[in-house]
């Protein structure tokens, strides 16, 4: 090989180091990217094998999950950032917060996971079935043949909300509804794709409701679990006033479930005001499927426990029985602060 001139050698040098320094700036700009979508965390503690994010059960506080030889250590934020030496400042300082909202969509994180989807663009992290898809488009096809009919159709059951999309009379109807709405937002017949498009769109987004509207559905059947289960025990008067503790216990949170689906049944029970403000209405679909998903997530465990098991008196029932009225007075028992002359 010839030998370099000493220009030539530093020429050299100088593109080796522009060459070393762009790698390190291309290194550094995709772990930013990665941070902006997943839990990439710096600090070596983050890389304990197993461990996880979650909540505490009794206090609902973020806290770091180690294991430490047959038990599991939880350490809170505030604990973890001083005893390691993680700067409030600091990238990982920044992600821990990002982990606390996290957990309201999800039960656990570990480092390395994908930020939930809600907290990057307002979209769901969690799947629904094609059915509650089709029960969604159901319920928009008979608001369109309502509306280009003038004719109110109301359908309540779930298995006919799915069959009437595939109805050929119903589809032609809701093409002539599509047409309609095209022309009434000054759109050329041409053009009619876009509205359709528009009204896939807020059916998918209501497709999640009526996912949590199922899992709503298993709420209640607990609660009428218990009323079964009081009549299964009539004669015990312990578990009966237990049983009518948790009546009363589980009132307010079945209200306000049943609110927060009759505002969205109310918001979205007219196409033509859903279009007009197509945004914001999707943003208020995504706010209250958020709050119904949050406060379905407490449940989980509990409708776990009840799901299959027959009612039958006996240990296992009373058992369950028990492990609902903890979960009931855990989360929604309500007390009241007397004042001298209240």
């Amino acid at each position: 090989m010839g030998r370099d001139y000493p220009v030539q050698a530093a020429a050299a040098e100088e593109g080796a180091g522009d060459g070393a320094a762009g790698a390190s700036r291309a290194a550094s700009d995709e772990a930013e990217a990665s941070r902006s979508t997943h839990f990439m965390f710096e600090n070596k503690v983050f890389a304990v094998p197993g461990a996880f994010f979650s909540f505490t059960r009794d206090t609902n506080e973020a806290v770091y999950n180690v294991q430490l030889g047959d038990v599991w250590g939880k350490i809170p934020f505030r604990t973890l950032r001083e005893a390691f030496g993680i700067d409030d400042n600091s990238a990982d300082a920044t992600l821990l917060g990002v982990v606390e909202r996290g957990l309201k969509y999800v039960k656990t994180i570990r480092p390395g996971d994908s930020i939930p989807r809600e907290l990057l663009d307002g979209s769901a992290s969690w799947r629904v079935e094609d059915s509650h898809l089709q029960i969604a488009r159901g319920r928009i096809t008979v608001q369109l043949v309502s509306w280009i009919t003038g004719k109110e159709t109301l359908i309540t059951d779930r298995g006919q909300l799915e069959q009437v999309v595939e109805d050929p009379q119903t589809k032609q109807r809701a093409q002539q509804a599509f047409s309609e709405l095209a022309r009434r937002f000054g759109l050329p017949d041409e053009r009619k794709q876009e509205i359709v498009d528009k009204v896939e769109s807020i059916a998918r987004e209501l497709s999640y409701i009526e996912a949590l509207r199922d899992r709503y559905g298993q709420v209640q059947q607990i609660i009428a679990g218990v009323a079964q289960a009081g009549r299964i025990y009539k004669t015990d008067r312990q578990l009966q006033a237990d049983m009518t503790r948790m009546m009363a216990l589980v009132k307010q949170p079945i209200l306000d479930f049943e609110d927060i689906f009759g505002q969205l049944d109310a918001q979205t029970s007219e196409i033509m005001a859903v279009l007009k403000s197509y945004d914001s209405q999707v943003a208020f679909i995504r706010r209250m499927r958020d709050e119904l998903h949050t406060r379905l997530m407490l449940w989980d465990d509990l409708i776990y426990a009840w799901d299959g098991e027959p009612l039958e008196r006996g240990p296992e029932l009373e058992a369950r029985l028990k492990k609902t009225y903890h979960f009931l007075a855990q989360h929604f028992l309500v007390t009241k602060v007397w004042q001298r002359g209240a």
